[in-house]
């Protein structure tokens, strides 16, 4: 390794020289060519290098890294092949340029949030069992037969991201005769699977395929109460689990009672997402219940769910519950609200001091809303973020803003993109809520 892999590329691409710094007088007869990695490129490999190249080879049938010399080790980690098994590599190896390596030559760049700490050894792990999990496939089981895998990554896994799950087929050795019409639409069984990885906090899941082509089916993205059961009861393995994200995915009513029937004994968990579904008035309902069940929940996102009045209602008065005591950040955009679902909201909002956050971004406010909002404002002590954008305030409702900031000085931060509110007013509203800033400092010190 002419390079130490702890040096950035982009740093030696800075310090290597330009052609005209190479012209230079004298340049011809330097000695000494600090900046040249490739100086013993037309050398003959010294018999050391082909015996690492020998161990390197034959390093599946006999594997042999300790008892070499910490310069021979760093070349035979530069040369191992990145198909070797996980059964031998994952209690052998621990050098992060391995593992550097062999995730990029396999799975490209990271693409997704990496939490504090993390290494590639552990990222590389988790996209594996990632991939076990979107490949399993449900008409065979295959969840089963995991086992022994998922007892050697357990260690490493504290973040899953599954992005699609097969649908069943008939199996290949199934008559023609006995391939039902109406193929199921159960997917795999989750509970084999996470009862193996304790050490979980975070669950990102998708149900769909992606990549389908000309195979498309709306079948393919359908998901069952069933699975809903089995996810619920496989969650409550996991006790280490912080945030829960079941996002784009066919998720109704039934399949959110479902769920909340196995989280409701879960009383960990710090943030749940479910944007992007269909939970609908009834599923708010649901939530609502496990909010007001002593759950530790600190963070609720229900964006795209077509929740009106009544669910929001609902999570109104799971807010002013004594056992909704943690949450402080609630996402309801992209929801038909109006007036009257907002206004489940803001009654909770000016009855208790517990929501921070709030999102109210393209809710489709009537035309009183704003005056709801702004009198909400005027009586609340607690928001410090507030998403209005994408809902009409107009010239109107920028002034009765104005008039709540001036009483407000809680809030710090206020999204108005697409409220058609005049530039003058959205001046003003910024320097009150800087004043709000202001303010927090000085608290501070």
């Amino acid at each position: 390794m002419k390079i130490p892999y702890i040096i950035n590329k982009n740093t030696v691409v800075v310090y290597t020289p330009s052609k005209n710094s190479l012209q230079l007088v004298g340049e011809n007869i330097r000695k000494l060519v600090a900046e040249n990695f490739e100086w013993d490129k037309d050398h003959c490999p010294s018999l050391k290098e082909y015996c690492v190249n020998a161990i390197g080879k034959n390093f599946e049938n006999k594997p042999i890294l300790d008892e070499l010399p910490c310069s021979d080790r760093v070349h035979l980690l530069d040369i191992l092949p990145i198909k070797l098994p996980l059964e031998l590599m994952i209690p052998l190896i621990d050098d992060e340029y391995y593992w550097k390596r062999r995730y990029h030559e396999t799975y490209g760049l990271i693409k997704r949030h990496l939490p504090e700490n993390w290494t590639y050894k552990s990222v590389y792990i988790e996209r594996h069992v990632q991939q076990l999990i979107e490949e399993a496939q449900p008409q065979y089981n295959d969840e089963e037969t995991f086992d022994e895998i998922l007892d050697l990554c357990s260690p490493y896994v504290t973040c899953l991201y599954i992005e699609q799950m097969q649908a069943w087929k008939p199996p290949l050795t199934m008559e023609k005769e006995d391939i039902p019409e109406e193929y199921p639409i159960d997917h795999i069984n989750f509970w084999p699977i996470l009862r193996r990885l304790p050490e979980v906090e975070e669950f990102h899941l998708i149900y769909g395929m992606n990549k389908v082509g000309e195979d498309f089916s709306w079948r393919m993205f359908k998901v069952s109460v069933s699975d809903c059961q089995k996810l619920g009861k496989a969650l409550l393995e996991l006790k280490n689990l912080k945030i829960v994200r079941i996002h784009r995915s066919s998720l109704e009513f039934k399949h959110c009672q479902a769920l909340m029937q196995g989280l409701i004994k879960h009383k960990f968990i710090e943030e749940l997402d479910l944007s992007n579904c269909d939970v609908g008035d009834a599923g708010a309902l649901c939530i609502a219940q496990y909010l007001m069940d002593g759950c530790s929940l600190k963070t609720l996102i229900l964006a795209n769910n077509q929740i009106g009045q009544i669910g929001s209602e609902g999570l109104g008065f799971a807010i002013l519950n004594d056992n909704c005591d943690t949450l402080y950040d609630l996402n309801l955009r992209m929801n038909p609200l109006g007036t009257p679902g907002a206004m489940g909201i803001m009654r909770a909002l000016v009855r208790c001091s517990k929501i921070r956050n709030l999102s109210f971004a393209s809710c489709i406010f009537d035309e009183d809303t704003p005056l709801k909002v702004c009198q909400m404002l005027k009586l609340n002590a607690s928001l410090k973020v507030l998403d209005i954008s994408s809902n009409w305030f107009g010239e109107s409702g920028g002034r009765e803003l104005l008039d709540a900031l001036t009483i407000n000085m809680t809030v710090e931060s206020l999204d108005l993109r697409e409220t058609d509110i005049t530039p003058e007013q959205l001046e003003k509203i910024t320097e009150y809520l800087d004043r709000n800033k202001n303010i927090e400092d000085d608290g501070k010190v």
